[in-house]
C-alpha cells in the first residue's frame, strides 16, 4: 500500500476497469449541495462570490462574423455554470448532444461580474432551430452574437496563444509555488517529492545497484488544437512515451486528440475540471473537479488514475479527494519554466541546468516553444542516461524499490 493513500501499486498502476473506479455521470452530490445551482444573479450579488479560473473561449465565423451561440444564464461562479449545464444535459440530452458548453466572464475588464454559460453548435447546425427544440422541449436559451475576445484568465500575450485553448497564464504567487515545489523536491526523498503523502523512501544504494535510470516527460494543460499534435508528432518521431494532464474542459472540446494521446501509448492523467486552486475548495468541491474530469476523459477511452493539481496547489483535502477516486496525486521534481519564458533556449538552458537521471519533467502542451525544444530535450535527457517512461510507471518503478517496512505500513 503507498503511505498516505491508501493505495495499492497494483490497483493504482495497473489497467484500471470500471468495477475498479466508479464513474460519476453527474457532479457529486455534496458539490451540488454546496453551491446555489443555476440561479440567475446580478453583477453585484457575483461580487461576493470568488470565481475559479476560466480557460474558455469564443471563436469568430470563418466569414468574420461574429459567432451565434445559445444563452442559457448568468452565475455567481463558474461552477455554478458547470452544474446548470449538467442540470440541461439532465433534462433534455439528446437536444443538447451537439452542442459544445462554455463558461466565461460576462464582462471580461470586470473579473466579478459573474459567468455566463453558452454553448456552440457544430458548424452545420442552425442555432436558431438548436433553440427552439430545447424551448420546445420545455427548457430555455437565447441565441446571441459573440465576438471573439479573450477571457480575463487568459488575456492574449503570444501569437500561439490566440485561440487560448487551454492556454493559461500563471500568476506571480502560482510562479513562486511552482519554483518552490522544485526546491522542496531536492530535500524530499524521490518518492515522496512526485507523490504527496508517500513517505517511502529508496535508498541510492539500491537505485545503482538496479541501474534505475527511469525519466518522465510530463505536459500540463490544453490540449491544444495545433501545439498539442505537434509534440504528440515530435514523442512519436522519438519512440517516447510521456503523460499528459489535460483540463476537463478543454479536454470536451478536443477528444479526437485525448483519444490520439491514448491510441499512440501516453498516459491521460487528470488536471481538473477548470483548473482553480484547489486549495479554496471544500474536499466535496475538489473531488467534483476530479470526479467530472475523469469522466470527460473517458468518453475519449483515457482512464487517469494520476491527479496532478493546478499549479502544484494541494492540502489535506486535496489527498482526501483524490483518495476518494482511486487515484494517486502526482507533481514533478524539474520545471522547466516554459509557462513563464515560453523561449525554446530558456526551457533549454533550465533543463540543462537541472535535468538527469530520475528527472520528472513539466512542461506544457500549449506553447510552441516547447515544441520547438521537446526534441533537444529528449536528446539531451537521452545522453545523460535516460529511459522514457509514462508517470505512472515511474512511480511504480521505484515503490518497487522502496523500503518494505514503509510500504507495508
Amino acid at each position: 500500500m503507498i503511505s498516505g493513500l491508501g493505495l495499492s501499486t497494483s490497483h493504482m498502476f495497473g489497467p484500471a476497469t470500471a468495477r475498479q473506479r466508479p464513474r460519476f455521470r453527474f457532479l457529486a452530490t455534496a458539490f451540488l449541495a454546496s453551491i446555489a445551482s443555476g440561479a440567475v444573479v446580478s453583477p453585484a450579488q457575483a461580487a461576493d462570490q470568488p470565481h475559479l479560473t476560466t480557460v474558455t473561449t469564443v471563436r469568430k465565423n470563418a466569414d468574420g462574423h461574429p459567432a451565434k451561440m445559445l444563452q442559457f444564464g448568468v452565475y455567481r461562479t463558474e461552477a455554478d455554470a458547470w452544474v446548470a449545464w449538467k442540470a440541461v444535459v439532465r433534462r433534455q440530452p439528446d437536444m443538447v448532444a451537439d452542442l459544445v458548453p462554455r463558461v466565461s466572464l460576462q464582462k471580461p475588464e470586470l473579473p466579478d461580474s459573474g459567468f455566463v454559460l453558452r454553448a456552440a453548435p457544430l458548424p452545420d447546425l442552425d442555432p436558431n432551430f438548436v433553440c427552439r427544440r430545447i424551448v420546445g422541449g420545455g427548457g430555455s436559451c437565447l441565441v446571441v452574437d459573440i465576438a471573439e475576445q479573450p477571457t480575463a484568465a487568459t488575456p492574449a500575450t503570444t501569437p500561439e496563444d490566440n485561440d487560448h485553448n487551454g492556454v493559461v497564464t500563471y500568476s506571480p504567487d502560482q510562479s513562486r509555488e511552482m519554483q518552490e515545489i522544485e526546491r522542496q523536491a531536492a530535500r524530499l526523498s524521490r518518492i515522496a517529492a512526485i507523490v504527496p503523502g508517500n513517505e517511502a523512501r529508496v535508498d541510492i544504494g539500491a537505485l545503482k545497484a538496479s541501474r534505475w535510470n527511469l525519466c518522465s516527460l510530463t505536459f500540463d494543460d490544453g490540449p491544444h488544437p495545433t501545439v498539442t499534435p505537434r509534440i504528440l508528432d515530435i514523442l512519436r518521431v522519438e519512440g517516447v512515451r510521456a503523460t499528459f494532464f489535460p483540463i476537463g474542459n478543454v479536454a470536451i472540446r478536443h477528444p479526437r486528440i485525448i483519444q490520439r494521446i491514448v491510441q499512440e501509448g501516453h498516459e491521460v492523467g487528470n488536471h481538473s475540471l477548470t483548473h482553480p486552486n484547489m486549495r479554496t475548495l471544500t474536499t466535496e468541491a475538489q473531488r467534483a473537479q476530479i470526479a467530472e474530469t475523469n469522466r470527460i476523459l473517458a468518453e475519449s477511452g483515457a482512464d487517469p488514475v494520476l491527479f496532478r493539481p493546478p499549479a502544484g496547489r494541494w492540502n489535506s483535502d486535496t489527498l482526501a479527494a483524490v483518495d476518494q477516486e482511486k487515484m494517486s496525486p502526482a507533481l514533478w521534481n524539474v520545471d522547466t519554466r516554459d509557462w513563464f519564458t515560453r523561449d525554446a533556449g530558456k526551457i533549454m538552458a533550465q533543463l540543462e541546468a537541472t535535468g538527469t537521471i530520475g528527472s520528472v519533467v513539466l512542461m506544457h502542451t500549449t506553447y510552441n516553444a516547447t515544441a520547438e525544444a521537446l526534441p533537444r530535450a529528449i536528446g539531451l535527457l537521452r545522453t545523460r542516461g535516460c529511459r522514457f517512461v509514462t508517470l505512472s510507471e515511474w512511480i511504480t518503478s521505484l515503490n518497487s524499490l522502496a523500503t518494505p517496512r514503509i510500504a507495508q505500513r
